[in-house]
């Protein structure tokens, strides 16, 4: 063969072997590249994630026993005191001044009593009577005054506020009417005294007097004995409104409320979409923003009624208790809390990425040993923000493929990460 000839062939099977080469390599890169992993049974545990805030488990009000002003203030927001620790004193000098027109209404109510019971004469009755009557119509104007003043009060709160009065408003109109009743009972006396044949009416009336002025009485030596507010049990004070010496009080009113620190609770704002899976006693785990660590917790509490939140979306409040260890939590601080509403102890799960939904339909590339991925139809259980479990379409080990899934087709062949 000639010298050009062989030249010649040899260039011509380089060229070939070059584009062959070539043609091998781009083929090879042109897979796509993806990321797998392998089905695997393992624990799956579904939550519920909700922002909140930390609120009290255990508080008590301290309240006036009756309307007046204080005296002194012995604490300020944020003390920490124990139970029993005098935390205001009231003025009591109005106080006082209720046990002694109680206990002279009550002498009254007495001597009128004698005075039917031992049927002394007419003038002395009548004597009597006139004093029950005076004591009577000072304590309707006691009562009517006290009413008053409370219903102003009441009519200017807010609607929470008035919830809180209502009993106290209660107490105060049923005082007014037992103090109208005794006026209208002396009246009676007075008048019915001169008939002889109505004697018995006037022992009845006397006696009732006794025992409503008995406990007038008691209830303004309670009041008296009350004068200095004391907080219920150890805690935290937060202080309502103004108070200082001078300022006014009312009956149902907190002036204080103490917080027991080690006793709070958060209170998660569970989305409607997620309130139905949320239960008494699931577990959850609280992540303050205050704090690096988490706290163990547990539901105690799923409120029935929705809230709006500040985004305006409707939200349940559930209440969950937690573990506070040596940590100074305090009322209002904000974080999040993850409940768990499933626990799957061995799932068949693989990364949620794998999953791919078409309308009903939900499918996975499988990847084969020869590199080629198929598509499989599988059934889809709970899921969680990273992981998802099948229920039939593939079993444990077998390899899924995991980014990159969704540009693949059947049969296709790849490369992986």
């Amino acid at each position: 063969m000639k010298r050009k000839t062989i030249v010649a062939t040899g260039i011509a099977a380089a060229v070939v072997l070059a584009l062959g080469g070539g043609y091998a390599w781009s083929a090879a890169n042109n897979r796509p590249l993806v990321g797998v992993a392998q089905a695997a049974v393992a624990p799956l545990s579904v939550t519920v994630s909700a922002s909140g805030s930390l609120v009290a488990a255990h508080s008590g009000g301290v309240y006036a026993p009756a309307a007046g002003t204080l005296a002194s203030v012995k604490v300020h927001d944020g003390d920490t005191v124990a139970a029993g620790d005098v935390l205001a004193v009231l003025d009591t000098g109005s106080l006082k001044l209720a046990v002694a027109q109680a206990r002279a209404a009550h002498s009254a109510a007495l001597a009128q009593q004698a005075a039917v019971n031992n049927g002394v004469p007419t003038a002395v009755d009548r004597s009597a009577a006139n004093a029950a009557l005076s004591a009577a119509r000072s304590q309707v104007s006691t009562a009517q005054k006290n009413y008053a003043a409370y219903l102003d009060d009441y009519n200017d709160a807010t609607p929470d506020q008035q919830g809180g009065m209502r009993s106290t408003l209660r107490t105060l109109k049923t005082a007014k009417t037992t103090a109208d009743a005794a006026l209208k009972a002396a009246q009676s006396s007075l008048s019915q005294l001169s008939v002889a044949g109505r004697v018995g009416l006037a022992r009845t009336a006397a006696a009732q007097s006794v025992t409503a002025t008995s406990m007038a009485l008691a209830k303004a030596q309670a009041n008296l004995a009350a004068a200095d507010l004391t907080a219920p049990f150890a805690g935290t004070v937060t202080v309502h409104g103004t108070v200082e010496a001078g300022a006014g009080v009312t009956p149902g009113v907190p002036v204080f409320t103490v917080v027991d620190p080690t006793r709070m609770e958060f209170e998660a704002q569970v989305a409607e979409t997620d309130i139905a899976g949320v239960q008494k006693y699931q577990a959850a785990t609280v992540t303050l923003d205050a704090f690096t660590d988490t706290f163990a917790g547990k539901v105690t509490r799923v409120q029935a009624t929705p809230v709006t939140t500040t985004t305006g979306t409707v939200a349940f409040p559930v209440r969950i208790s937690l573990d506070a260890g040596k940590a100074r939590l305090f009322q209002g601080m904000s974080g999040s809390a993850d409940i768990e509403v499933k626990s799957i102890p061995d799932a068949l799960v693989v990364p949620v990425e794998a999953v791919l939904s078409s309308g009903d339909a939900n499918t996975v590339f499988v990847l084969g040993a020869d590199q080629v991925v198929h598509s499989r139809t599988v059934t889809v259980g709970a899921s969680t923000d990273t992981s998802a479990q099948l229920l039939s379409g593939i079993t444990a080990g077998e390899t899924v493929v995991t980014t990159g899934a969704s540009a693949l087709t059947d049969g296709q062949t790849v490369r992986t990460k």
